[in-house]
Parts: structure tokens; C-alpha cells; sequence
């Protein structure tokens, strides 16, 4: 794929004023990341009410049994929610710092 920079640029001066293509990057970057945080979180979130525990208590209890295949996708569905949760808090960190120094 070639990317034409003449369009790139032209948006990127149109949707941020002011700021050159690296300030636009680390921004975007830095959106993207705090939408997937919001989506981590949210599931999180459903899956802890919909099982009525955290995370650590509903692992315990799929070591310890024999889980529905309907419960075992939910655990790694979880499980990719805290682990993505924890990433997420991580880069929004780092690109927040990048984002700051502009």
C-alpha cells in the first residue's frame, strides 16, 4: 500500500491544528489506547456482575472444577480483560509522558 503523505498531512493539519505528524501520532495512539482501556474495563465489569466475584475468585474456581465451556471462554475472555486492562494502563502512561512533553 502507498500512503500518500500530501493526503495525510492535509488531514492532519485540518483535524490538528497545529501540531506536527509526531504530535499527531503519539495523539492518536494515545486515543486508541484509552478506548481499549475503556473496553477492557467494560468487560470486566459485566463479566464481575455477571458472576457476582472478581477475577481471582472466579480463577480459583475454574481450577478447582470442571468448568461449562460457556465459563471456561469467559475466564479467558476475563483473564484478556486484566491483562489488557494492565497494558493499557502501562501505555497510556508512557504516551501521556510523550504527550506532555510537546
Amino acid at each position: 500500500m502507498t500512503v500518500n503523505m500530501t493526503i495525510i498531512q492535509e488531514s492532519a493539519d485540518r483535524l490538528f491544528p497545529n501540531q506536527n505528524l509526531d504530535q499527531v501520532l503519539a495523539n492518536l495512539l494515545l486515543e486508541y489506547a484509552q478506548k481499549n482501556l475503556v473496553k477492557y474495563r467494560v468487560q470486566a465489569r459485566q463479566l464481575t456482575e455477571k458472576y457476582q466475584q472478581n477475577f481471582e475468585s472466579f480463577r480459583q474456581f475454574i481450577l478447582k472444577s470442571e468448568p461449562t465451556f460457556e465459563m471456561e471462554q469467559d475466564y479467558f475472555d476475563w483473564e484478556l480483560s486484566v491483562t489488557g486492562t494492565i497494558d493499557m494502563e502501562e501505555e497510556i502512561k508512557r504516551l501521556n509522558s510523550l504527550v506532555q512533553m510537546q
